[in-house]
């Protein structure tokens, strides 16, 4: 893949994929969550790119800073209302735990030499007003962009030599 934003999702995929072995999907955020039965297993993790700006340096490079936007969803299981058994609280409450163990595979991660590490910047909870649970963790990121970057092309210079000195 030569798109950076390729490469980052499919590092990011693995690296979940790899290490997190409670969340059964993991996609791009194509907006799946806004259908009434969305097309996920649960729990899902769904990541998406946001806000990139771009900063030219010299020769058409230029360094972009965005943000890695990591859904995590799954349906709300049981209460956790302080009546019920602990043992259903403890289910209801369960994606904190894969929330915590998400971000710390996330955090002060390089996904490649040609990025940046991920800091975490913001995490909340996305309103909803089905059984579906959503999480959002926002992480920041930087990476240079060399794609378009002007290459120089030299010629080879000849010496011609016109006379010769007596010396």
């Amino acid at each position: 893949m030569n798109s950076p934003f390729a490469n980052l999702f499919l590092a990011i995929q693995d690296k979940l994929k790899n290490n997190l072995t409670s969340v059964v999907y993991i996609d791009q955020d194509l907006g799946q969550l806004k259908n009434a039965r969305p097309a996920v297993s649960w729990p899902c993790v769904l990541i998406d790119f946001e806000d990139f700006e771009f900063t030219n340096l010299s020769e058409n490079v230029q360094v972009a800073t965005g943000t890695v936007v990591i859904r995590l969803a799954f349906p709300a299981h049981s209460p956790s209302a302080q009546a019920t058994p602990s043992t259903y609280t403890q289910k209801a409450l369960g994606y904190y735990d894969i929330e915590w163990d998400l971000h710390k595979l996330l955090q002060g991660w390089n996904p490649g030499s040609a990025f940046g590490k991920l800091c975490r910047t913001a995490v909340t909870t996305l309103k909803r007003t089905d059984n579906i649970r959503v999480r959002e963790q926002r992480y920041s990121i930087a990476f240079e962009d060399y794609s378009t970057k002007i290459t120089q092309q030299y010629a080879a210079a000849t010496l011609v030599v016109q006379e010769q000195l007596d010396i």
